[in-house]
């Protein structure tokens, strides 16, 4: 081989090295990795608490942030992606199950990691007393979420495939902090804002719905086909009545389970193990009560 094309050819490869180790860098290591949520927000909390508690055990995890449920389920079921555990509402879940049935059997329920609830706000003096009302008026409402990657999106877009009424209401993707504001004016942008998080979480929305009780109302959710038992015998809502600080009667409402999920291929036996010891033994530390 001539000399200057051996040497020309071995610069080229140690030019490429940086590139194929930051490759490999991204790919799965000797420990666990774990999609969760937003920096910040629950999911993320609860991940890195899982996070801590794993590396009492001896299980190194990663815990790498996403959009949410959705996010977590796509890289969960993607053969190319290291990542083995996820969470995930048990609402996007179904419906990423049912739009994609051959991906059911790959995955288990770890554990349950508490219940997240909806919360309609609507003015005070808007009429929309329940879910009965927000289905006879849909095709005149502006609903106001965060994003359309939230699972607060994702849960709207499954109540709307349990209830069809609900599909002709205008979803209007944005700040729905700021949207509050003109919840009670005739001029105001948005007829009602969702979020969801769990029953003792704040969230700026609900906090200033609960303050002005004259300006902002809950929306009560009573249709029995959001909490009807599916086939296999699972029920993705139920029907809950929440006491909140502040407000004189209790609001009636449904939540939906998060839950941690384990790929059945991704995980090693002594992952599957370590997994197991902590869900049976450490899982107060990681699922915080309040």
């Amino acid at each position: 081989m001539d000399r200057s094309f051996a040497i020309a050819s071995l610069a080229l490869l140690l030019s490429l090295c940086p590139f194929y180790a930051g490759a490999a860098s991204d790919e799965a290591s000797d420990g666990l990795v774990m999609s969760s949520g937003s920096p910040g927000g629950g999911y993320w909390s609860a991940g890195a608490r899982l996070q801590e508690v794993a590396k009492d055990m001896g299980l190194e995890v990663e815990n790498r942030g996403s959009s949410g449920s959705l996010e977590n389920l796509q890289r969960l079921l993607d053969p190319q992606s290291p990542v083995a555990v996820a969470f995930a509402q048990a609402d996007a879940a179904q419906q990423f199950f049912n739009d994609n049935p051959q991906t059911r059997q790959l995955v288990d329920v770890l554990e349950n990691i508490g219940q997240e609830c909806v919360f309609v706000l609507v003015g005070a003096d808007s009429g929309l007393q329940d879910d009965a009302d927000l289905q006879k008026k849909a095709g005149e409402l502006s609903l106001g979420i965060p994003s359309e990657t939230s699972g607060i999106a994702d849960t709207f877009g499954y109540m709307a495939s349990l209830v069809p009424e609900l599909e002709k209401v205008s979803v209007v993707y944005g700040n729905t902090s700021a949207g509050m504001e003109g919840l009670d004016r005739d001029d105001g942008e948005l007829d009602a804002v969702m979020v969801v998080h769990r029953p003792k979480e704040h969230s700026p929305e609900v906090d200033l719905a609960i303050a002005n009780p004259e300006r902002f109302a809950f929306v009560e959710m009573h249709d029995e086909r959001l909490t009807r038992e599916l086939p296999g015998g699972d029920i993705v809502y139920r029907s809950m009545r929440l006491a909140l600080p502040g407000v004189k009667d209790p609001v009636t409402t449904i939540c939906v389970r998060g839950l941690l999920l384990g790929h059945k291929h991704k995980l090693s036996a002594d992952q599957s193990n370590k997994l197991t010891d902590l869900v049976n033994y450490h899982w107060m530390r990681v699922y915080a009560t309040q």
